[in-house]
């Protein structure tokens, strides 16, 4: 079987992702590669799973996992983050964003829809359906990954937005983090997609958190987080290596 074409991640933003301003643009593309590293990590173990073993199922878990990260960041974006962004740059100026989620939500719908029925055997395992259906959606949602940074860099967030309004705005998304965050998942997600290299300080959490996040939590559901693209401390795996990112100069 023929090894499938993975995406390469985003460019890491040139700054300081301690300062409030260009965190924006660095988190996001942090964000946005654990998703494309999740969208890798499918294509790549789709061709090392068997139907009727414990390996299939917990892939199929892991899939799962990874939309439903998928999920959580673009209701995140459209339901916070984008409204806060247009009160104070207008409305209208997140559009086009919203806009591209609209263009990949049929086939992304189509893709869960197959894994459902996967996962429930109503459908039958085929391995180049399968790596299809994630194409269908993850073309369209790559460029909008990539395209959607230029529209959060500092130039344009500092026209109209104070860095107490930004700080004021982070302290809100911190509370709703906290609130909606699963301790036996979410971490997990971050760290077996992460970037060890130029992101190692997120997910930012306390170290005991992490701590247990890996050395007891992580036990709970061991057998999917080893179907992604690094290991627990964000290590890349030599498969994976050839599609990290650069940063920008």
């Amino acid at each position: 079987m023929s090894a499938p074409e993975l995406l390469h991640c985003i460019p890491i933003p040139a700054g300081n992702y301690k300062d409030v301003f260009d965190l924006q643009s660095i988190r996001m593309v942090i964000l946005h590669n654990i998703i494309i590293r999740g969208i890798n990590s499918m294509l790549h173990y789709s061709g090392q799973v068997e139907p009727g073993t414990s390996s299939y199922k917990s892939f199929l878990t892991y899939c799962n996992e990874v939309l439903v990260n998928l999920h959580k960041h673009h209701r995140l974006e459209e339901e916070r983050y984008f409204p806060f962004l247009e009160s104070h740059l207008g409305a209208g100026t997140m559009s086009g964003n919203l806009d591209q989620h609209e263009a990949f939500k049929v086939p992304l719908a189509t893709f869960e829809t197959l894994l459902n029925d996967l996962r429930s055997d109503k459908a039958t395992w085929n391995v180049q359906s399968f790596r299809k259906s994630i194409y269908d959606f993850a073309n369209l949602l790559k460029a909008h990954l990539s395209e959607e940074i230029d529209t959060i860099r500092p130039a344009v967030l500092k026209v109209k937005i104070t860095r107490e309004q930004l700080d004021a705005h982070e302290h809100e998304t911190d509370k709703y983090f906290i609130a909606n965050t699963s301790l036996t998942k979410d971490p997990q997600i971050f760290f077996i997609n992460g970037d060890g290299v130029h992101g190692a300080w997120f997910p930012p959490m306390p170290g005991p958190i992490s701590f247990v996040s890996k050395a007891v939590l992580w036990h709970l559901h061991s057998d999917r987080w080893r179907f992604g693209s690094c290991d627990k401390n964000m290590h890349v795996k030599p498969e994976f290596a050839a599609y990290e990112p650069a940063k920008e100069k």
